[in-house]
């Protein structure tokens, strides 16, 4: 069997169980180390007998849902790849705009954090792209921070990793920020339903959902905000596409004298919910 034989029926069996069969691609392009160029031009060559093994076993991980990402161990994010497992959420391209807009507000800023880390994407892309930056990074998951500190090292990047809920770990060290960004769980119990069947049964729960309907990890940041932020600091939060409007409620609540303002995506959806924190 040759490699273009292999992906044509492998793409037929994933059509078959109801997946994405350009997964198939990907899933080559990783595990063979090839680009898609090579793998056009290898595509008539007959395949070895271990590489038809590993093929295989990735396809059947792929058959039963598993994003091709977990079944590869990486994910590309901002130009960069990052090993990704089930302890950590796969970095989506929706979040590099986020990444994108918190840099263009940073001016002269020193130090920085980055709430909620998961597998480091957001808080390495900040070091790589400033370095100059003093980047923290916290994670309430062992597990998370335990991947974040490979991807930072491997990568080559100084980052401070602290374990905790929310801005709880900046308080204890009394740490005081000139920027924040998080992509917190902003998931609500109530939209399980909703979701792809893929993130409900591989990513981590504890990445994905909150309570109090998606917001008791934002209600959680803005309610310490006064103990960490440096006037004048910008505040980034990912939000999902309905959560733009009750977040500013919760805002007028705490901080009156603050206007926040929801940014759309580039496909015309509420992602990003910014502003420059002053203390009451």
């Amino acid at each position: 069997m040759n490699y273009k034989e292999w992906r044509q029926q492998a793409e037929q069996q994933m059509v078959v169980k109801g997946y994405e069969p350009n997964a198939i691609q990907w899933f080559m392009m990783d595990t063979l180390q090839w680009s898609r160029t090579s793998l056009i031009l290898n595509e008539m060559t007959p395949m070895a007998e271990s590489t038809l093994k590993q093929l295989n076993d990735g396809l059947s991980q792929l058959l039963t849902g598993m994003p091709v990402q977990y079944v590869v161990g990486q994910s590309e994010f901002y130009g960069r790849q990052f090993k990704v497992n089930s302890d950590v959420l796969i970095p989506r391209p929706e979040t590099e705009e986020v990444v994108h807009y918190f840099l263009t507000q940073l001016a002269a800023a020193k130090v920085v954090a980055d709430i909620g880390v998961g597998s480091g994407a957001i808080a390495i892309t900040l070091k790589a792209e400033r370095p100059e930056l003093r980047v923290i990074a916290t994670d309430i998951s062992f597990q998370a921070l335990a991947v974040a500190r490979e991807n930072a090292q491997r990568l080559q990047r100084d980052i401070t990793f602290l374990q905790g809920n929310a801005l709880q770990p900046l308080i204890d060290q009394d740490v005081r920020l000139d920027g924040l960004i998080s992509n917190p769980p902003y998931i609500g119990e109530h939209e399980r339903t909703l979701m792809d069947n893929s993130v409900i049964q591989y990513e981590p729960h504890v990445a994905l959902f909150a309570t109090q309907e998606g917001y008791q990890v934002y209600a959680a940041i803005l309610r310490d905000l006064p103990h960490v932020m440096q006037d004048g600091a910008p505040v980034v939060f990912e939000i999902g596409f309905q959560q733009g409007a009750q977040l500013t409620r919760m805002m007028q609540q705490l901080y009156p004298h603050i206007t926040p303002e929801v940014i759309n995506d580039i496909n015309g959806h509420a992602r990003i919910f910014h502003f420059k924190w002053t203390q009451p």
